[in-house]
């Protein structure tokens, strides 16, 4: 498996998690499933809570994946560990961007009515705190364990 290859089936994870999610969350509150598609299509064209946008803010932390591998191959550090460095920095930000759009959801359906404030944010806060930090420490992980196996 390819460092490329991970990282390509977790930016399409993460772009599918959110309609997923939706739907499933929008079928279980008991919504037919042609309501759920019809709710999930006019999520996509919300001026609020738009899930492509939500989908796009959830791949803010593959990016800081990407500096991270980059700056390693900067470094000329050995491309054999950057496949479990990338398996271990995907990890926590699916995981979290499941959770965020469990937590979510929820409360929107089936009325489809904006809970207030603070709900919301943790679109925002998820990929930009908890993700990061979740990545922070299976990256570390990752390296006790690489630094373990070439010992």
């Amino acid at each position: 498996m390819s460092t490329a290859r991970v990282l390509l089936v977790a930016t399409a994870t993460l772009l599918i998690i959110p309609p997923v999610v939706f739907a499933a969350v929008a079928l279980h509150s008991g919504m037919s499933i042609g309501d759920a598609l019809a709710a999930l299509t006019e999520q996509y064209q919300a001026s609020r809570l738009n899930l492509l946008v939500t989908s796009l803010v959830g791949l803010f932390p593959m990016l800081l994946l990407l500096v991270f591998l980059g700056v390693r191959r900067l470094l000329k550090k050995p491309p054999q560990a950057n496949v479990m460095y990338a398996i271990a920095g995907v990890l926590p930000p699916v995981l979290v961007t499941v959770f965020i759009h469990f937590e979510f959801w929820p409360t929107f359906l089936p009325g489809r009515t904006y809970p207030g404030f603070p709900h919301g944010l943790e679109f925002i806060i998820g990929p930009a705190v908890f993700a990061p930090v979740g990545m922070l420490i299976a990256l570390v992980f990752a390296w006790l364990f690489v630094r373990r196996e070439s010992a």
